[in-house]
């Protein structure tokens, strides 16, 4: 046994008093007359029943009751094997999924574990260190906050200052990808673990997925929004705001570990160029993570040209003379000045035995710079040289004598060309016929016949390049007259560039490449929040810039992009926490104790609370406490004092 405070042994000095109480029996004295030896004997009793054994007993559990006292504030303790492997590191996860709430907690765990560590400060102010996540110390009552870009922990890394530490107290809400992506450092034997999860219950988290738009031939536009949960069902509510001002609210139930989409209308076309959003989930098990930043670049109307050596097929021009969606124009094959090519989005090109070596070179490279070329043959189609410059290979026209049509095989809705058009096809729909004309054996085919010959192909290093096997005249196929007709060729027009407007970024994203125009490569960008300013890594060029992200003093929502020359803002950077924090699944204390059930350098403690760490690191530094066992053997001193006095007659 060892003590923790041996001065308190002075105290023994007190067990004289009960002592000397007893000796001489402190009381007034009474005047006893008496005329005889009858007196002298009563005296002679009463002197004699002092010393009995009532006495003894009460002189007996007063010096107990002194000497139990003494060792009580004396501290003793028991030195065991902890005493031998301190405890003095503590690391403190700064991830954001700390934001989120425990049960009977009105902090985040975060927040509670910060200020477990600053009572900690208070109490082993010489002994006691703790680190964040990257190794850095964290000092009594200093700002503390989230490292929003980090969504996984190396602890060997984290202590690689702190290699002498030998026991290690890790404060965090104990997500899988702690425990999985550590799992062999707790297996070193020669240093010790302490976890203290704050759940006994895997919580429950929704979140934001993804957002995107589905392109229609209207003024409006669909926004998609997929949210996801992992945890039991609940039921969220949704509101998605325009620049802080409330566009819609929904409502949706979320069935176990499920996902769903909810659409909100979308107007595509706007007098600002940018429009920041903001959705918020608010649910009765939603702390964290509930908000989703997410910018639309405003769609401008499509510049289509028509090439064509004569008139051009009505049916398909009249696809693109909504002013609203489109600039249309249409320009002879022969006479266009093809210089001009580079402003427009999508060309038709309907071509036929016409097609000079300077259009053809002209319209490779438009082409080649990603844009939109649909090849439409006419009946007299021979430029099969400009094809296969194009990418399609092995082409032969095919002679059908008995110009027989032949339908067309349901499209495969899971081709990527058909995401956002069909949710489901019946595989009994009746589908367009066609005339076969002409066959290839490369690209691929986004309609094919019964027979497998291609009707529409995609080829091109960005899948931009479009052409059919059949002229699209009446006498050749009713695909004109189709329900998919104009499906399909809107989703030609949208695709590339123009398709998703929606933006946004997560905070561990390695890069970030935003697409512009008439940047210079000497130009410096800075980001800025509200009050906040920071310079990230960057490369420019032309029509790109790339940003790397710092690993801290970052955070989500919206960050200007500024020209740091001009003062010039480029446009919003929407930045969200990283979304490994809230796919995530969590252990809790049951959880761990079968993970690590037997394996003697790792304890839990099971209570998430300031007493509990602050018991276990004084057994730690002193021992097994034993004071209150003295107390209360003091205490029961007392109590035998009182019934001997009461009841022993």
């Amino acid at each position: 046994m060892s003590f923790t405070n041996p001065n308190a042994f002075w105290l023994f000095f007190l067990v004289l008093i009960p002592v000397l109480i007893h000796l001489f029996q402190f009381r007034r004295y009474k005047t006893l007359k008496f005329s005889n030896l009858y007196f002298l004997n009563a005296v002679h009793e009463e002197e004699k029943k002092s010393r009995k054994l009532k006495h003894i007993l009460i002189l007996i559990s007063r010096i107990l009751l002194i000497i139990f006292l003494t060792f009580s504030l004396a501290k003793p303790f028991w030195k065991n094997e902890a005493t031998n492997s301190e405890l003095n590191l503590i690391l403190v996860d700064d991830t954001p999924s700390n934001l989120s709430f425990t049960e009977g907690k009105s902090n985040s765990i975060f927040d509670e574990n910060i200020g477990y560590v600053n009572r900690l400060y208070e109490r082993y102010p010489q002994s006691l260190k703790a680190i964040n996540i990257n190794g850095e110390l964290i000092s009594a009552y200093s700002n503390s906050n989230i490292l929003n870009s980090k969504s996984s922990i190396d602890i060997k890394s984290a202590l690689s200052e702190y290699k002498d530490a030998k026991k290690l107290l890790i404060l965090s809400d104990y997500q899988e990808n702690l425990i999985s992506e550590n799992i062999n450092y707790f297996k070193d034997t020669t240093k010790a673990f302490i976890f203290m999860p704050p759940y006994l219950e895997k919580p429950t988290n929704a979140f934001i997925d993804s957002v995107w738009i589905d392109q229609n031939a209207e003024e409006t536009a669909s926004l998609n929004i997929r949210i996801s949960l992992f945890g039991n069902g609940l039921d969220v509510n949704l509101s998605l705001l325009n620049n802080d001002q409330l566009e819609g609210t929904q409502q949706i139930s979320l069935e176990d570990n499920a996902s769903s989409v909810i659409n909100f209308p979308l107007k595509r076309f706007a007098e600002t160029k940018v429009r920041e959003y903001e959705i918020k989930l608010e649910g009765d098990e939603i702390e964290f993570d509930n908000q989703f930043y997410f910018s639309v670049i405003n769609q401008e109307k499509l510049n289509v040209l028509s090439l064509s050596a004569t008139e051009p097929n009505t049916l398909i021009t009249t696809l693109f003379e909504n002013e609203d969606l489109f600039n249309l124009e249409k320009e002879s094959l022969i006479n266009f000045s093809y210089q001009n090519l580079e402003n427009y989005d999508l060309v038709l090109l309907e071509v036929g035995n016409q097609l000079s070596s300077f259009a053809s070179s002209a319209l490779k490279s438009y082409a080649a710079e990603g844009k939109n070329l649909v090849i439409i043959p006419n009946s007299n189609f021979d430029q099969f040289n400009f094809l296969e410059e194009l990418g399609f290979s092995n082409i032969s026209l095919i002679k059908d004598s008995n110009e027989n049509s032949i339908r067309l095989s349901v499209p495969d809705i899971q081709n990527p060309f058909y995401t956002n058009i069909f949710s489901s096809l019946d595989g009994n729909i009746s589908m367009p016929e066609s005339r076969l004309f002409m066959r290839w054996t490369s690209g691929r085919n986004l309609l094919s016949f019964v027979n497998t010959y291609p009707f529409l192909s995609v080829v091109g290093i960005q899948d931009n390049i479009y052409a059919f096997s059949s002229p699209l005249k009446e006498d050749f196929t009713n695909f004109t007259r189709h329900g998919i007709f104009l499906p399909v060729f809107y989703k030609i027009a949208f695709s590339g560039n123009n398709e998703n407007q929606v933006q946004y970024s997560y905070l561990n994203d390695d890069l970030i490449q935003l697409n512009t125009s008439n940047l210079s490569s000497s130009d410096i960008f800075k980001l800025k929040q509200l009050n906040q300013e920071l310079v990230p890594d960057q490369r420019v060029s032309t029509n790109q810039l790339q940003l790397i992200l710092p690993t801290d003093d970052i955070n989500n929502g919206f960050y200007e992009i500024i020209n740091t020359k001009t003062e010039e803002v480029l446009g919003p950077l929407a930045l969200n926490y990283p979304k490994a924090e809230s796919e995530n699944s969590y252990y809790t204390t049951s959880k761990l104790k079968e993970l690590f059930q037997g394996q003697s350098n790792v304890e839990i403690i099971e209570s998430y609370d300031f007493s509990s760490i602050d018991e276990y690191i004084a057994e730690t530094k002193e021992g097994f406490p034993l004071w209150k066992y003295f107390l209360v053997l003091a205490l029961l001193s007392l109590l035998a004092e009182v019934l001997i006095i009461r009841f022993l007659k």
